[in-house]
């Protein structure tokens, strides 16, 4: 359980932690008609987004977790022009996608539709106007309910919905996101923390992942407003790939983003880090690490 207490968010882990933010003030605080919403100000994280008391991105570090999320795939596949982000409502997934000048179309998928309304009023710096890209649609319905529809094919899927929901989904899922990939999709996704050898909300999912795509792998990047190594999972319906493969990331790099891209995070160099896991989880999933 999350609360605010004070001039402190209080982040209860587990019975014996807890993580205290300082606050300086809020900017918003409602309840949508799915979850409760605060905008708040750290001295120390700048903006925070919570959902459900849960800290869903900070301002600090956002560009960690949304860099980290989308360039891996979108780098990995060969020519990304149609893709489709699941969640995100913050924009800054859109955001990244956007920099690829190659994508024809976006389209984002979020339930909620004041989570998109609030980000843009007070968190605009979070989507840098991807709202307004030609490219860009945005769609307020359940993830679910919009694979179902004639929606056509993807390159690649982003997956970014909130942790507290990740951990639920199941094959059935995960076989209708496939459906909507084309020849060479690839699917990112966060997959929860793998924090303290705590490991089985992201084993979960690979489980579920694994029983519908034959190539998967594992990676992960530390976001401090999460206060742990974050984990994501890239598959694709393609052959086995190398994600680190010398020169492949490196010359796309190049190509598709630049050194004039403004990512502040992410690079060739980077991205070989990513897929480093530790031994301990490297051995429980068989995933070899550098």
């Amino acid at each position: 359980m999350t609360t605010l207490s004070g001039f402190y968010h209080i982040d209860q882990i587990d019975h014996h932690e807890f993580h205290g933010y300082a606050l300086s003030g809020s900017l918003y605080s409602g309840q949508s008609k799915l979850q409760t919403i605060q905008v708040v100000e750290s001295p120390k994280f700048g903006k925070m987004l919570i959902l459900d008391g849960k800290i869903q991105s900070a301002a600090l570090d956002e560009h960690i977790y949304h860099e980290a999320l989308v360039h891996p795939a979108m780098l990995l596949h060969p020519h990304p022009r149609r893709v489709l982000i699941l969640g995100g409502g913050e924009g800054a997934t859109l955001r990244e996608v956007l920099r690829y000048r190659m994508v024809e179309e976006a389209v984002m998928v979020d339930l909620d539709d004041e989570i998109v309304s609030l980000s843009r009023k007070y968190l605009p710096e979070w989507s840098e106007r991807a709202f307004e890209d030609p490219r860009a649609t945005i769609v307020c319905t359940d993830a679910r309910e919009f694979l179902d529809r004639p929606i056509g094919l993807f390159d690649v899927i982003i997956h970014d919905i909130t942790d507290r929901v990740t951990g639920d989904f199941a094959e059935d899922y995960y076989r209708a996101i496939q459906q909507r990939l084309a020849d060479r999709g690839m699917l990112a996704m966060q997959a929860l923390e793998l924090n303290l050898g705590d490991f089985a909300g992201h084993l979960g999912i690979r489980q579920e992942v694994e029983r519908v795509f034959s190539w998967l792998r594992s990676y992960r990047a530390y976001v401090p407003s999460f206060r742990a190594d974050w984990g994501f999972v890239l598959a694709t319906t393609a052959e086995a790939l190398d994600p680190v493969a010398s020169g492949i990331v490196e010359s796309r790099f190049g190509e598709r983003l630049g050194p004039g891209a403004g990512l502040r995070f992410y690079g060739p160099a980077v991205h070989s880090a990513l897929f480093t896991l530790s031994n301990e989880l490297a051995d429980l999933i068989g995933q070899k690490t550098a």
